[in-house]
């Protein structure tokens, strides 16, 4: 499934985080759409494994697009961008990674020492619920709002940007194989073999430290352009003093 936005040809595609996330985008792509007169893809994840992922978002691109396209993730979309784009790409002009989680597990505990400081109750221990990979579904329904509170700097308009609906299932099973991939170090593997240029948009607030990405990829000889947006933190086409800027930096990139 996608939502389309603007008119064909369709250039450009949004790949939502979570995992399970879904349809969390939708503000992100209509803006988008409408900044940059092009059209727009919202690419929606329903399977369990990442293979089946690449395998769906191949047939997405395929269906709806004609021509190389820029893939666009945020948080776990930005690493199924790199996976798709290493598998497949004659598909793809570039890709833009938004909010990426380190490459590196040594990272990791920077993520969750940001995140707690900015938590307490229950929104604390449904934190530790999630990083141990026990979330419910009732669980999902509070993450969005938990996220808000932990991840961010000053948000705007949230529920434009509020995902449709939450798949713990997919949460748990695909966060999983991701998390392995990263401790393998196949992760990393897969970004030296992408084609395609990459950049990564980092907010200076986001709990994910920019370092966490761009060292890795320094140290594997890996070309990025990175920029790090000040009073912003994960999802900067929410934040109300970045969201000029990320979208006049991805304007930029686009054109």
């Amino acid at each position: 499934m996608v939502r389309l936005y603007g008119i064909e040809p369709y250039k450009i595609v949004l790949v939502h985080g979570g995992p399970g996330a879904i349809g969390a985008l939708k503000g992100f792509a209509k803006e988008l759409s409408i900044l940059t007169d092009k059209g727009v893809v919202e690419a929606i994840q329903s399977k369990y494994s990442i293979a089946e992922l690449i395998e769906e978002l191949y047939y997405q691109i395929r269906e709806n697009c004609v021509e190389k396209v820029t893939l666009i993730g945020h948080s776990w979309g930005a690493w199924l961008v790199a996976l798709f784009a290493e598998k497949y790409p004659e598909f793809v002009k570039d890709i833009i990674l938004v909010g990426c989680a380190p490459l590196e597990d040594k990272y990791v505990s920077e993520i969750g020492l940001r995140r707690v400081s900015n938590l307490s109750g229950e929104d604390l221990a449904l934190y530790k619920r999630l990083i141990n990979n026990q979330i419910t579904d009732e669980d999902m329904k509070k993450i969005p709002a938990m996220f808000g509170k932990s991840d961010n700097y000053s948000l705007e308009d949230e529920e434009s940007h509020r995902a449709d609906k939450t798949d713990s299932e997919m949460h748990n099973l695909i966060w999983s194989e991701a998390a392995k991939l990263r401790t393998d170090g196949k992760l990393l593997e897969v970004f030296q073999k992408i084609d395609s240029k990459i950049y990564l948009i980092q907010g200076a607030y986001d709990p994910h430290p920019v370092d966490g990405v761009r060292i890795p990829l320094q140290e594997y000889r890996v070309s990025c352009e990175v920029y790090v947006l000040e009073k912003c933190g994960h999802s900067p086409f929410m934040e109300k003093y970045a969201k000029n800027e990320f979208y006049s930096v991805l304007s930029e990139i686009i054109s």
